[in-house]
This record gives structure tokens, C-alpha cells and sequence, in this order.
């Protein structure tokens, strides 16, 4: 855990850890601050609860000075993505044979290339890794006291913090028809899902005004550009440079992997072929989800024009996308299971015979190259500030000349949000 933790962490550039990031100041930090500990951990915000990032707002703000408050946050966050990855390793053990696939499971949520961008090291976007651990709860077999206990928790946290955990019903009602014991975590998170559709629809979330039409070859586009090509291409502005330059032949590297890591995990059978098809399929419906739901006028890749390219980014929704993407190769790496009694076999005669034998180790080398050629990012959407200490200190000044001040501003990333300015209570600054 300490060591999928630091490596997290070690990944966010410049001021990143410095700098809060949009509803960490604006949202969660804003509302901590008014209130006693752990109230309104279930307020709503922009139709969806936020149980675990407003938790964190409240721990982070009373365990050290509100001016390393983002330093703090961004651990507490990074450590989030530690325990989840070594829950992950633990909850697969009877669910996935390979130990490497496990291995690769784990760690795919801190070295994720997109990861940090934007979503990683805040709680903003920690919703996204809960979706990566809502699968292992729900496919694990509790066995003793404390897993009885700790896994129902995690999935009510889980869902009563990602709403698109509502995904995983099929999942929920498979794994409970196969084994009673998964029935606590299932209905904790059934618990959670019906508290965000509660607050959905009691508090809709709000509608963009430049909302576009969405039509399929969109979508593709997105899914293919935004959760497999960012896998690849750290740089979205090569990736908006090579598609004025090929056009859609910048698609086909994608699909082509696609395909092979599909028809690997088909070929290998068992739990290599359920994950890898299971993962590829959510990793498209994650992207559907969110281009469907926002809609946004640059997400209409069918119809962008040359000089909209030269401006392609990638989005914080690549992470679920890319997250389960690799995922599905991770499976794929796993190969055929073992069997107790293996005969020696002949050497291949073709090229198809080949790609079976050695595939699933080409593929599980390729995910570790992924992750390790991205594992420094050169930017974030906040690595060049507003440092949140400086931020602060000039915040103490201000309410330190006037006396009669109850609040004063601190900026937080990223510029021009309206949020950006979080109202600091003066009691907490003076000295």
C-alpha cells in the first residue's frame, strides 16, 4: 500500500500537491468549514452525493493548519488509491488465477497515464477509482468478521459516491445468484445507489449551455481517442496534430489493439476471457455515459473542424474509460489457466499459433511499458498553481489588517471557475 501510495503521489508535477483542485476548495473545503465535523457528508452537489471527498474535506481540515490543507489532501487522496489497489490485489484472489494479472490490477489505478492530468491526488475525482473497486467487492467472498463488515462499508461508500456504480447491477445480481455470502456488500451498495437516485432526481444536475447532439461515430471516436489512445500518446496536442494530418487513420493503431487483446482474452478462456470482455465493455460504457450526459460541443468529435483538433485534450472521463481498457489487457496478459497435469507442447507452425503461445506475455510486457513510460507526466490541469499556502498567508494578512473582516478569499485551481475564490473564516486565520 505505502509503495502504490508514494508512487502516486511522486507523479504529480510542479505544484500539483500544492494547489486544490475545483470542488476540493470550492465545494468541499467551503462547506467543511461552516459546519461540525462529519455534517453534511450527504448534501448534495450537482445531483450526485460525495460522501467520501466531503469525509476527506473534514479530516484534512482538522488534522494539521489550513495552510498545508492541500498537502494534505492530495495524500489522503493518493492514499485512497493505495488501499484500493491493494484491496483489489487481495478481494481478486479467488477470482483471478494470475497472479501478474492481479499484480497489474493493482497498480493500474496509480499509474494510470491520464491519471494525472486531473483526476489523480484529489477528491474530486476519486469517484472514478471507486468504480475500479466495486467490481472485487462485489465478486468477493467474505470469510471472516472483519471482511464481513469492511466490505459492506466500502460498497455503500463506493456507491453513495459514484453514482455510475448503478452499472454494476447485472454484476451485483450474478455474484449474489452464485454465492449467498456476497448479499451484505450487494445490498449496501443497493442502499447507496438508492440515495444517489433519490438526490438525482430531488436535485438534478445541471445542463450545459452548449450542449451538442451526440450521434455513434462521436462516441467510438471518444472511446477510442480518450481510453485507448491515452494510453499511448501522453500528448493530446499530437494526437489533435496527427488527426489533421491522417484524418481517421489515427483510429485504426487502436482498434487493431483492441481486437488483439480481445481475441486473447477470448482464446485464453475462464477468468481471462470474462475480465477481458467484461472490462472492454465497461470501458465503453463509462465513456458513453459521460459523453451522453455532458454533451458538450467539444466532445462532437465527428464533426470538429481542423482548427478544433489543434485544441483536442483528453478529459478526466478517460480515466474509468482507460482504467477498465487496461484492465482488459491485464486479463488478456493473464494467459490460459493452469492445469495440474501439462504436457510439453510443440512448437508453433503459424503465425495464429504464435500470437496464442506468446501473446498474453507480449501483451502483459506492453501494459507494464504503458504504465512506467507514463508514470512522469510533464503537467496537470493544476501543476502551476495557485499555491493554496500562499493563497492563504495573503488571505491571514487581509483579515489580520482589518479587524471587523469575517472572511477572507483563496484561490483555488482551476482560473475562472466559479468556485475559485473559497471564503476563509477569519476566527480560523488570525492569530
Amino acid at each position: 500500500m505505502i509503495s502504490i501510495t508514494l508512487a502516486a503521489f511522486w507523479r504529480l508535477p510542479g505544484q500539483t500537491t500544492e494547489t486544490l483542485w475545483a470542488e476540493d476548495g470550492g465545494v468541499f473545503l467551503r462547506q467543511a468549514l461552516t459546519s461540525q465535523f462529519a455534517s453534511g457528508i450527504f448534501d448534495p452537489y450537482e445531483g450526485y452525493l460525495h460522501v467520501l471527498p466531503r469525509t476527506i474535506a473534514h479530516i484534512a481540515l482538522r488534522t494539521g493548519p489550513i495552510e498545508d490543507y492541500a498537502v494534505r489532501v492530495a495524500w489522503i487522496s493518493c492514499l485512497c488509491v493505495g488501499l484500493i489497489g491493494v484491496a483489489v490485489f487481495h478481494l481478486s484472489r479467488h477470482s483471478v488465477p494470475s497472479t501478474a494479472t492481479r499484480v497489474l490490477l493493482a497498480i493500474i489505478p496509480a499509474l494510470l497515464p491520464a491519471g494525472p492530468l486531473e483526476a489523480l491526488g484529489n477528491t474530486a475525482n476519486l469517484h472514478w477509482y471507486m468504480l475500479w473497486l466495486t467490481v472485487w467487492l462485489l465478486v468477493y467472498r467474505a470469510r471472516n468478521l472483519a471482511a464481513k463488515i469492511l466490505v459492506p462499508v466500502a460498497a455503500f461508500v463506493a456507491s453513495s459516491t459514484e453514482i455510475q456504480t448503478v452499472a454494476f447491477l447485472p454484476l451485483l445480481v450474478w455474484a449474489v445468484w452464485r454465492d449467498r455470502r456476497r448479499l451484505p456488500a450487494a445490498m449496501a451498495l443497493i442502499v447507496g445507489i438508492v440515495m444517489q437516485g433519490v438526490t438525482f432526481l430531488t436535485f438534478p444536475r445541471s445542463t450545459s449551455p452548449d450542449a451538442a447532439p451526440w450521434d455513434l461515430p462521436s462516441v467510438a471516436m471518444g472511446w477510442l481517442l480518450q481510453g485507448v489512445v491515452s494510453l499511448l500518446q501522453p500528448s493530446s496536442a499530437a494526437v489533435g496534430a496527427a488527426w489533421n494530418f491522417f484524418g481517421g487513420w489515427v483510429l485504426l493503431p487502436p482498434i487493431v489493439l483492441v481486437c488483439v487483446v480481445l481475441w486473447l482474452g477470448w482464446n485464453n478462456g475462464g477468468a481471462s476471457r470474462v475480465g477481458t470482455v467484461g472490462f472492454l465493455l465497461a470501458s465503453g460504457m463509462f465513456w458513453a455515459a459521460a459523453q451522453l450526459i455532458n454533451n458538450r460541443a467539444f466532445m462532437n468529435y465527428a464533426e470538429l473542424s481542423r482548427d478544433e483538433w489543434f485544441h483536442f485534450t483528453y478529459l478526466r472521463y478517460a480515466v474509468a474509460s482507460g482504467m477498465f481498457a487496461l484492465g482488459a489487457a491485464a486479463f488478456a496478459a493473464g494467459g490460459r489457466q493452469s492445469r495440474p497435469e501439462v504436457e510439453e507442447q510443440p512448437p508453433p507452425r503459424n503465425a495464429i499459433e504464435r500470437l496464442r503461445r506468446y501473446g498474453p506475455a507480449a501483451v502483459g510486457g506492453a501494459v507494464v511499458v504503458v504504465l512506467l513510460a507514463g508514470f512522469f507526466p510533464s503537467y496537470s490541469a493544476r501543476s502551476a498553481g495557485p499555491v493554496w499556502s500562499e493563497q492563504v498567508a495573503a488571505a491571514r494578512a487581509a483579515c489580520d489588517a482589518d479587524p471587523k473582516l469575517e472572511t477572507a478569499p483563496a484561490r483555488v485551481a482551476p482560473a475562472g471557475w466559479q468556485f475559485e475564490k473559497v471564503p476563509i473564516p477569519c476566527y480560523r486565520l488570525r492569530r
